[in-house]
């Protein structure tokens, strides 16, 4: 071949290299290929045994007896190899997503990894089981949470200041006058009083139920009250009325013995309450806690 010719492909390569240098697909892909060493000299491989991903039998068990209790049946062969093949998927998109530092600065990962280290302090802290003296003074000491709201079966009389004006307090206290001249009982006629949206009668209504019925003030009033006669005018929000109580039963604290399984609830409820604060508190301890900012 004639020198010349040799100098024009020569030429020609040199050319058409200097063309691809300033191709920006060229920079792209040296790009790729810089990012990609990099990311393999920071995140070396590791060995296939390092890198595994086991499904044990026991991972199988656990999938079965997921199925069986959201379905009510054993899977098919089928139905255990996808579950199986879930299991895999999210496997393996967990551990990228760890490679890759996803979970920092979610809140919601932030959270629940708390919740996990929490309920590891319950486990590890607080019992399963309690003896009867320990939940006897905490019954003792909380009384008040275990008692029986009083109880009340009574009828009323209602006078509608919106109708009567100036005088529903005269007209109230002339009817009881009458009503306890005449030693009537709780039942009466309709005409006493005025129309009521609510009952004009309760068998048994728990004191919290009145409270709601008719305002905290009148219930209060109602323990205060005789069973066995009218007596009144009581206040509610909606009025006055006169009030005959048929039977009242007065708040008491229900006997252990019926309420054992509550109070042990609320033990341990309290007992995991304190015990984490207690733990809080050590782990708070090894760190150097600084608050910036204004809290104003």
């Amino acid at each position: 071949m004639p020198v010349e010719t040799y100098e024009r492909i020569e030429l020609y390569s040199s050319n058409m290299s200097f063309k691809i240098l300033k191709e920006p697909l060229f920079h792209f892909l040296l790009l790729g290929a810089v990012i990609f060493v990099v990311y393999f000299m920071l995140n070396p491989a590791v060995d296939n045994a390092g890198n595994q991903i086991r499904v044990t039998q026991g991972d199988v068990e656990r999938f079965k007896q997921v199925f069986q209790k959201q379905w009510q049946r054993q899977p098919t062969k089928e139905e255990l190899q996808g579950l199986i093949r879930a299991h895999l998927k999210e496997e393996v998109l967990y551990r990228e997503a760890l490679a890759m530092g996803l979970e920092k600065d979610d809140t919601i990962v932030r959270r629940r990894l708390a919740q996990k280290v929490e309920f590891l302090i319950t486990d590890i802290t607080v019992p399963t089981d309690v003896d009867d003296k320990e939940l006897m003074a905490f019954y003792e000491k909380n009384a008040v949470r275990y008692t029986r709201a009083a109880r009340f079966s009574f009828r009323h009389i209602y006078f509608n200041p919106d109708i009567r004006g100036e005088r529903t307090m005269d007209e109230a206290n002339a009817t009881l006058h009458t009503l306890q001249a005449t030693n009537a009982g709780m039942i009466v006629p309709d005409n006493y009083g005025d129309r009521y949206m609510l009952p004009l009668q309760y068998e048994s209504a728990a004191e919290d139920e009145v409270a709601r019925a008719f305002g905290g003030d009148f219930a209060e009033q109602l323990v205060q009250l005789e069973p066995g006669r009218w007596q009144g005018p009581v206040r509610s929000g909606y009025g006055l009325h006169l009030v005959y109580i048929q039977q009242r039963a007065a708040a008491s604290v229900y006997p252990f013995n019926e309420v054992r399984e509550r109070v042990k609830n609320d033990y341990l409820f309290d007992l995991r309450q304190t015990r984490n604060e207690e733990v809080l508190e050590k782990l708070k301890a090894r760190y150097e806690i600084i608050v910036e900012g204004n809290l104003e």
